[in-house]
């Protein structure tokens, strides 16, 4: 029973970092209906911008989103601007290979820069173990998720009392009933897109306190943001939070009851499970 704890507990808590990762993809996706199929490699890049900043600098991982949130705010409007933009229009088909476009070129541009060889950190001070009944937990895994509950709940926040986060709200509900009121839509579609994109460095921060980094790992997270935010249910944001932590239980009871290299397996099995069950998710707008 206490192996059966630990490994739940330890899902949980992963699982909190994936809502995190998927909440910027959620938000992107339920505002603009935007197929952003390179949003892990955004998480990557992050991950690298943490790498860089805590080298440079000799700051904590946990740190560095103060640097690297709003540097990747800005590269996500940057990317709004030039590529998310004239495809709002087309049919999905070319966000798709815009977005797919994206991941090669940044897997590309991160193999030239850092090879293929993956890169981590030696330290946090948030490194250490807790134990609690005969438990142990992982004090980054734990201050991680923490964070990561805290994060999402200021999103929640932002959504609902500042004029931005209402502005975005209004849009994702009937885009043509808020142009007349005044929302300029391509500005506020801008920031949806920068804060979707910003949050995964806060994700990369947290991340990059107990994992290595490589070029190849936004195919692993974009993946598994698509299979969280469709099993929440697509534009669905309150979802995405319980959706999450049932996918880091899944994956951790398997890599601890059946194989590691079966996680997945048995993410996507309970990923068909849900549709097969409810279509639109666990938490789907009709």
């Amino acid at each position: 029973m206490e192996n059966l704890a630990q490994n739940i507990i330890n899902g949980l808590m992963m699982g909190g970092i994936y809502a995190l990762i998927v909440l910027g993809l959620s938000i992107i996706f339920g505002v603009m209906n935007v197929v952003n199929f390179a949003h892990g490699d955004f998480v990557m890049l992050s991950m690298y911008g943490t790498f860089l900043v805590a080298t440079w600098l000799n700051w904590d991982a946990i740190a560095t989103p103060l640097i690297t949130f709003p540097v990747m705010f800005l590269v996500g409007v940057i990317t709004y601007y030039i590529l998310i933009q004239p495809t709002l229009r087309e049919k999905y088909v070319m966000q798709i290979a815009v977005t797919v476009g994206l991941q090669y070129l940044f897997r590309a541009l991160t193999q030239i820069a850092f090879k293929a060889s993956p890169r981590a950190l030696n330290f946090s001070i948030i490194q250490g173990n807790i134990e609690i009944g005969g438990l142990t937990i992982l004090s980054s895994r734990l201050i991680s998720f923490a964070v990561s509950l805290l994060v999402i709940f200021a999103v929640y926040i932002f959504l609902s009392k500042s004029w931005a986060g209402k502005a975005i709200r209004a849009a994702s509900d009937d885009l043509d009933v808020a142009s007349l009121v005044g929302v300029n839509y391509h500005r506020t579609y801008a920031i949806t897109f920068g804060l979707g994109t910003g949050l995964t460095a806060v994700a990369g921060g947290l991340l990059m306190t107990f994992q290595q980094v490589g070029p190849l790992m936004g195919m692993s997270f974009g993946l598994l943001s698509w299979v969280v935010l469709a099993m929440a249910g697509l534009g669905s944001t309150s979802g995405v939070l319980i959706s999450g932590l049932i996918v880091g239980v899944a994956e951790s009871l398997a890599i601890a009851y059946w194989d590691p290299r079966a996680r997945l397996l048995v993410v996507y099995m309970l990923f068909i499970l849900v549709l097969w069950i409810k279509p639109r998710g666990l938490f789907g707008r009709k």
